[in-house]
């Protein structure tokens, strides 16, 4: 393990430190600018060491091993890399700074997300899975933690590639030793087998189990008793402890999770498939239940919802309607419909008074722009 920074540095190459936004086994992560050009980077930083000491060799290998897998992906759903190498007697990862949260933070602050909102997280994670193991990388660390949310757009970012798998690249892990987080690895995993891209697959169901109930399905308990619960106990479905959740989604989610790899999806673009139509199947719904809404005479509410709804999307805020949002609309609808019914009476009542056209025109004029 690293020792954590006793000061900030104030620059690191030509990177100047704005200030610290992490600090893990692999060092710490600062928020920085790249000078001359100005453009705020996340700087990651483990200070040299003895060479000889174990701990620092297996960390400068996972570092070098994530600078390589991130130098290979080009893509919208991961992080992108800009520099790497050493300075002041540090090694530095630059990399795509993120002004958001993990997907971590987010499930511990809202606890129930939308379903619309779950579907398209999963559609971005799949997008970048299914890129990278194109690529040929496997990234075996998939949780939470390691999924960054934009704020700006709702983009999701993949991170941390410390233990990645590249393709015809000598493994950081001996076959034999457990590598990545006990509540998200494989069976596999697990084990310690070799391991392939099956292994992301099943660590994106775990996720989107946790997106879809606020906890992994294996938790508590020290790792060890972990591990042997994703290698011989069966999950419950989601349904158990979340009842709004679709069946399409429910299916996604326990094939991903199925013990036998070759029972799994294939690849993600497997998943990404049914994740499509899961979100096609949720637009129909809403179209249904907007109809419907529209017989029963709640139809402009509604549809006013559905109007923000699709605005936001368009502009990459995947807000879902409030309860609030609604409740407001119904009070705006109402008090138009109040306001109408004044006017046309004090029409009627300044026609029978006698007043000119010209005075009754100005006066609706005046009420109107109100």
């Amino acid at each position: 393990m690293t020792e954590k920074f006793n000061t900030v540095p104030k620059k690191i190459a030509n990177f100047e430190i704005v200030r610290e936004i992490g600090y893990g086994g692999m060092g710490n992560v600062y928020l920085a600018r790249q000078m001359p050009v100005g453009r705020e980077v996340a700087l990651k930083v483990l200070p040299v060491r003895n060479a000889e000491d174990p701990e620092y060799v297996e960390a400068m290998q996972r570092f070098d091993s994530e600078a390589k897998a991130i130098s290979l992906l080009d893509h919208d759903n991961i992080v992108t890399l800009y520099d790497y190498g050493i300075a002041d007697n540090m090694s530095f990862l630059a990399m795509q700074y993120i002004n958001g949260n993990s997907l971590f933070d987010i499930i511990q602050k809202h606890k129930s997300i939308p379903i619309d909102m779950i579907a398209e997280y999963a559609k971005h994670i799949c997008r970048g899975l299914n890129y990278a193991h194109a690529k040929g990388v496997v990234h075996r660390d998939i949780k939470p933690q390691n999924i960054l949310v934009s704020k700006e757009n709702g983009k999701c970012h993949i991170t941390d590639f410390g233990i990645a798998k590249i393709k015809r690249q000598e493994r950081i892990t001996m076959v034999g030793m457990a590598v990545g987080t006990p509540e998200y690895m494989s069976p596999e995993q697990a084990e310690g087998k070799n391991l392939d891209l099956q292994t992301d697959v099943y660590s994106f169901g775990i996720l989107l189990y946790e997106l879809c109930t606020g906890n992994p399905p294996f938790h508590g308990g020290d790792p060890v008793s972990i591990a042997y619960r994703q290698v011989h106990e069966e999950p419950k479905k989601p349904s158990k402890h979340r009842h709004d959740i679709p069946l399409r989604l429910e299916n996604v989610i326990m094939k991903a999770l199925k013990k036998n790899k070759n029972e799994r999806y294939r690849g993600m673009h497997e998943i990404l498939k049914d994740i499509d139509v899961l979100i096609a199947e949720s637009q129909e719904n809403l179209d249904i239940n907007l109809t419907n809404s529209m017989k029963s005479g709640t139809g402009f509410i509604q549809r006013q919802a559905v109007e923000r709804r699709e605005g936001d999307r368009r502009h990459g805020d995947r807000r879902a309607v409030s309860v609030f949002d609604v409740e407001t609309n119904r009070k705006s609808s109402f008090l138009r419909f109040f306001y109408r019914h004044i006017i046309f009476i004090i029409v009627g009542l300044l026609v029978v008074m006698g007043f000119s056209f010209v005075a009754i025109i100005t006066l609706l004029l005046m009420l109107i722009t109100r």
